[in-house]
């Protein structure tokens, strides 16, 4: 009977061992470059217009008109709590909170943002990492 228990249980073991392999998801790194900005100002605001024109009661004219997309961006601070990387194709990433904490370390110890952080200027940044939706899962930061 335990002969019987153990080949039966052994497959049923080794199944279960080749399942989990087969649910592991690789993922593989993500470079962006970009713009470093403060998450919690930066902002798009896209304005649509149109017009509509009626001449008689069976005709009506629409007019469309200009449409214009403006990005606030905001510069990174001392004080950043929450970071975003601006693309120059216009994207916008988010870090998620673990990289947020990491790149508060980076802004503190590295002495060559210091001065762009103090003169407000743009930081250009390179991320490695992996993407979650829009949200970076950042490995490494340069």
């Amino acid at each position: 009977m335990k002969q019987f228990a153990a080949i039966t249980i052994i497959p049923l073991f080794a199944g279960f061992l080749y399942a989990q392999e087969a649910n592991r998801t690789v993922s593989s790194n993500t470079t962006w470059e970009g713009t470093l900005v403060d998450a919690s100002c930066q902002s798009t605001h896209t304005e649509h217009k149109e017009s509509s024109t009626t001449t008689n009661p069976d005709q009506s004219v629409t007019h469309k008109e200009s449409s214009r997309t403006e990005t606030v961006d905001c510069p990174v601070t001392t004080t950043t709590k929450s970071f975003g990387l601006l693309t120059p194709e216009g994207h916008y990433r988010r870090f998620d909170d673990p990289s947020n904490t990491k790149i508060i370390e980076v802004v503190k110890t590295n002495d060559g943002w210091t001065k762009f952080i103090t003169s407000r200027k743009p930081l250009k940044v390179r991320v490695v990492g992996t993407a979650n939706g829009d949200v970076v899962v950042m490995e490494s930061i340069r």
